[in-house]
């Protein structure tokens, strides 16, 4: 069974090589929203929904402009928030076809400006990471570079 400290601990171990991103991943029910939330308490440590990183505006911005204003607005929030580790919650919705994003590039792309521990609801394969929306179980799938970078709750 996973444990707030075990992510704590792998956490610490990527940061000594110099990775900025942890993908907490389970599927509904297994306890990964509530271990995020428990890490939260650590020190500086904050606790955020990704569907409350976008302003409500941001659908008003033209479709293309979509992906770098999702950045944009990701950077201001999470700069505003001040947190030592960003622990966000909730990524499904930044995969909404109507959002035009490509998430995983994106918490990428925000990860080397701010660390973060992602609660992603889905499944590692040992090479992929699923993820479960709407009922289908691999929503949306991508090669994992570093399986380190995957902590996986039942």
């Amino acid at each position: 069974m996973i444990t707030a400290q075990d992510i704590k601990a792998r956490w610490e171990e990527l940061q000594e090589q110099g990775e900025r991103i942890l993908f907490v991943v389970g599927g509904p029910g297994s306890g990964k929203s509530r271990l995020i939330r428990e890490l939260a308490e650590q020190d500086g440590w904050k606790y955020m929904e990704a569907k409350d990183l976008l302003e409500e505006e941001f659908l008003e911005v033209a479709h293309e402009l979509r992906p770098q204003r999702a950045y944009d607005e990701l950077s201001t929030s999470l700069k505003a928030y001040d947190a030592k580790v960003a622990l966000i919650d909730g990524v499904n919705v930044l995969f909404a076809p109507i959002l035009n994003l490509t998430p995983v590039e994106l918490l990428k792309g925000i990860s080397k400006e701010y660390p973060i521990i992602v609660g992603w609801r889905g499944r590692f394969d040992g090479t992929k990471l699923h993820l479960e929306h709407n009922n289908n179980p691999e929503y949306f799938s991508f090669e994992v570079e570093n399986p380190q970078r995957i902590i996986v709750v039942e």
